[in-house]
């Protein structure tokens, strides 16, 4: 496998880095807001079963995001990792280069466009369903 070149390896590096930093401020900001309204709302009783009903939906998909933020915080990690291993910006299944668009939009990509392709494709082979 070849290695990083110098200023791809910092212009990656930067990428990675302020990727997490836009994720813990988005946890930090979600974090914050829901405190404050949890404190906010301690007086504010709802009224009917149907307004319980949205407050336990709101609080479920607050969960749910707050679980998906904690997954892409563990993939950037793992990215960071690979970095330092110098095996980031590698397909972890050819060992091509991965796309530096790729990289852009996820970041914490471990394979190229094609392995993830097949990674994801079905299982029993094209064309065949269950």
């Amino acid at each position: 496998m070849a290695r990083l070149s110098g200023e791809r390896q910092a212009r990656l590096t930067e990428l990675l880095l302020s990727e997490k930093r836009r994720l813990w401020s988005d946890v930090r900001r979600e974090l914050f807001d829901k405190v404050g309204k949890e404190l906010h709302s301690q007086y504010d009783f709802p009224q009917d079963v149907g307004e319980q009903g949205l407050i336990s939906l709101l609080e479920d998909t607050g969960m749910a995001v707050a679980d998906i933020r904690r997954q892409e915080l563990t993939r950037m990690d793992e990215a960071m990792r690979r970095l330092s291993q110098g095996t980031y910006g590698f397909c972890e299944e050819c060992g091509m280069a991965i796309d530096e668009d790729r990289l852009r939009v996820a970041p914490y990509a471990p394979c190229c466009i094609s392995c993830q392709t097949r990674r994801e494709g079905p299982p029993y082979g094209p064309g065949v369903t269950l």
